[in-house]
């Protein structure tokens, strides 16, 4: 498939690639400390950039102040979508706590059943919502401002999309697959702690490849089913 090998060999295609892996991977390994993922998720957004304009290279760390800025805005992009799965889980998890708490039997049972209807209800939600926020970086990445983020109309014709959905797809199976690959690392101990930041951040350079793959052929189908009489004779 060569929209999956274009996005997992596209990190490479720049001569500095390594050294724009080694950077990445350092801050992801201090990620633990907050503010060194901004800068990350900053370039995120400009690797997003990068393909919507159909730069062939990755871009490199530089102008930190930007990468910054927008690393902060696509993380209160992505907060504000999942303000609604978190709010779920934590309302059903609360109260299914203090259903167990009360200790009778009937209580037990209903607090348990309604823990693991909370669960799968939070992780559906997360999906879904996490399934758009995706969306929304890119279209605040393309548009340059927060509000493209939360624009109906942009979204709309993306999200419900094949190619974004494809795109979102195959995202989550490079995150899955570095996952296992992490995994496996974990078994060597420190290296493999420290081998899996790199993974983790080449795999979000990937994610963000297919992303915004996706959301441009989405918005070239809307665009072109939205045309007035394409290829139609003239009255």
């Amino acid at each position: 498939m060569s929209q999956i090998s274009d996005a997992v060999t596209y990190p490479t295609e720049h001569d500095d690639w390594v050294k724009t892996i080694l950077i990445g991977g350092v801050l992801s390994a201090f990620g633990f400390l907050l503010l060194p993922l901004l800068p990350v998720y900053g370039y995120i957004v400009r690797v997003i950039r990068h393909t919507l304009e159909e730069d062939p290279r990755p871009p490199t760390f530089g102008d930190w102040e930007e990468l910054v800025v927008d690393g902060a805005k696509a993380v209160v992009v992505g907060v504000v979508y999942m303000l609604v799965p978190g709010i779920v889980g934590a309302i059903a998890v609360g109260g299914s706590i203090v259903a167990i708490a009360t200790g009778t039997r009937s209580a037990t049972a209903a607090g348990l059943a309604g823990l693991a209807v909370g669960a799968l209800l939070t992780v559906v939600l997360s999906l879904v919502f996490g399934y758009v926020a995706v969306a929304a970086v890119v279209a605040f990445a393309d548009e340059r401002r927060v509000g493209a983020a939360f624009d109906v109309g942009i979204l709309k014709p993306v999200v419900l999309s094949g190619e974004y959905a494809t795109a979102w797809a195959l995202s989550i199976a490079v995150f899955l697959a570095a996952g296992v690959l992490v995994g496996v690392l974990n078994g060597i101990p420190i290296l493999g702690a420290v081998v899996g930041a790199f993974v983790f951040f080449y795999a979000q350079v990937v994610a963000a490849r297919l992303w915004a793959g996706g959301y441009t052929d989405a918005r070239t189908r809307a665009g072109g089913l939205n045309s007035p009489d394409v290829g139609g004779s003239a009255v």
